[in-house]
């Protein structure tokens, strides 16, 4: 399998008048299909999946292959507290093409280190294709550990890259200097990219990079070039705006911007998220000027 390296975009899911928006869908795809994207992630946490409905996460889902129509690959959210119910969500996928799965470990019930192993070993086994873990114990009250993690890896050869989300200096370091060769550790922690790719970290999926989305590409490309300097220069210009991006619940703020820039027809979320503060809104006018304006 072709190692997973860059930058991906975890897509938000539009809406308009409380149903998924097409539409807009397919707008956002047209636009990033041409920035140089590792691929697409659908249906994850920045994609509001919780509040997405089985029929329409699937019709999400085939529209986005559709309409990329194989420019990116497009690879599936699927999560839950019950390994029964993961297994039979990425069998549902198989008969599309997507590339691969990004499968969060189990909220809520906390299972042990021996129960995470388990069950990414039994969701893996439902496909031959790519397995991304995301570990995000914010989220979902559990920390997969790295040594658990890699046990995973040991156990189902098609788990190829973890998506890093602890929050933890020390955990991530160790998980980048340890990984296997076979791993692929991609950051979700959209602050922590450059400091994730100097250390060796194969790129990153981030929720900012739905904003200066060729920057963050270039990020990436320069680190793996040796690039320092270039590097640390267009990190510079992208790094200020992430605290914003963050200061209210995603993907609040980023639905936001991206109904300023005219590329999604409402920036609404789905209860219980609602819309951005008027503070927030007008510091995310300011940013919007400042990217139309760069």
């Amino acid at each position: 399998m072709t190692k997973l390296e860059g930058v991906y975009l975890p897509l938000v899911t539009p809406f308009y008048d409380g149903a998924v928006d097409l539409e807009s869908l397919r707008r956002l795809v047209d636009h990033y299909s041409g920035f140089g994207l590792a691929g697409l992630i659908m249906m994850g946490t920045t994609g509001e999946s919780p509040t997405v409905e089985p029929d329409e996460q699937r019709a999400v889902v085939v529209e986005t292959i559709q309409a990329v129509a194989g420019a990116l690959p497009v690879y599936v959210g699927v999560g839950g507290n019950s390994t029964r119910h993961v297994a039979a969500g990425i069998a549902s996928y198989e008969s599309l093409d997507v590339a691969g799965y990004l499968v969060v470990t189990p909220y809520y019930n906390r299972p042990p280190a021996d129960g995470l192993v388990a069950h990414y070993r039994a969701v893996a086994g439902e496909t031959e294709r790519p397995v991304i873990v995301y570990n995000v114990p914010y989220r979902t009250g559990v920390n997969l550990s790295n040594d658990a993690l890699f046990e995973i890896v040991a156990a189902a050869p098609n788990v190829r890259a973890v998506k890093d989300s602890t929050g933890n200096l020390m955990q991530s370091l160790d998980l980048l200097h340890r990984a296997p060769s076979e791993l692929s550790v991609l950051t979700g922690e959209d602050p922590m990219f450059f400091t994730s790719l100097a250390n060796g970290a194969a790129g990153g999926i981030l929720a900012s990079s739905h904003l200066a989305t060729r920057t963050f590409v270039e990020v990436a490309d320069a680190i793996a070039k040796q690039e320092l300097v270039r590097a640390r220069t267009a990190w510079g210009t992208i790094s200020p705006m992430i605290p914003s991006l963050f200061g209210e619940s995603n993907p609040m703020p980023l639905k936001y911007c991206l109904w300023r820039q005219g590329l999604l027809r409402s920036p609404e979320c789905r209860l219980p998220l609602t819309r951005v503060s008027a503070g927030l809104a007008a510091t995310l006018d300011e940013l919007t000027a400042q990217l139309a304006a760069a």
